[in-house]
């Protein structure tokens, strides 16, 4: 009997110090600086981004290729390919900030002022291809002339276009009087008609690169 009990105590003893399965790890996620692209983006777009898990869930991350092939991407390729953009790089593949559970996306283009490196972000439609807005920024151009480019009243005219993706789109507008199939007219910048040609130039061509993204 008292091995019995002796066997039982140390079978006790055993379970008491075994140790516990361990629970399956939760996943957590680590809130991280939100990069400032994102937080240019979320606001072009109208979009709150008060953390960088918040904007992983706004925004689809893409770019699309010179043979238009289109592939997903992470969010630091996306924001260092918009810096080059930025920078007038040159570059094999164009970013897309497409928008979660809309059909929206921002496209960017880059092109060539008067001062330097000019480019734009565009709001798209992917469905109707309608530009729903733009902003034009630039690294030197004038003030008081080129750098009008990003003014209200010069963006407010390819708002509303339908892009062509076989032709160009926008047209400087040089004659009022003398019109032309050639896309929708757009008043040139004041004094900077190399800005305005640069900038109208950039959205056709540029627009044209996501082609493959907008007509797949």
């Amino acid at each position: 009997m008292a091995f019995g009990f002796m066997l039982c105590g140390c079978k006790e003893k055993s379970d008491a110090i075994k140790p516990k399965a361990e629970l399956p790890e939760q996943e957590i996620l680590i809130e991280k600086p939100v990069s400032p692209v994102l937080i240019e983006m979320g606001k072009f777009a109208d979009l709150v981004i008060s953390d960088s898990i918040t904007a992983n869930e706004l925004f689809l991350f893409k770019e699309i290729d010179d043979n238009g092939v289109v592939e997903t991407v992470d969010e630091n390729e996306a924001i260092n390919l918009y810096k080059k953009m930025m920078k007038r790089d040159a570059v094999k593949s164009y970013v897309i900030f497409e928008i979660e559970n809309t059909d929206t996306a921002i496209l960017v283009v880059q092109g060539l002022g008067f001062g330097g490196p000019i480019w734009a972000r565009v709001l798209v439609d992917t469905k109707t291809l309608e530009i729903k807005k733009i902003a034009f920024e630039h690294k030197a151009e004038s003030d008081g002339y080129g750098a009008a480019m990003t003014q209200t009243s010069f963006e407010n005219q390819f708002v509303g276009t339908k892009i062509d993706l076989e032709k160009n789109t926008f047209t400087l507008q040089k004659n009022i009087e003398k019109r032309i199939d050639d896309g929708a007219f757009i008043d040139g910048i004041s004094g900077a008609t190399m800005t305005s040609q640069g900038a109208i130039e950039m959205v056709n061509e540029g627009l044209k690169k996501y082609k493959g993204y907008l007509n797949p």
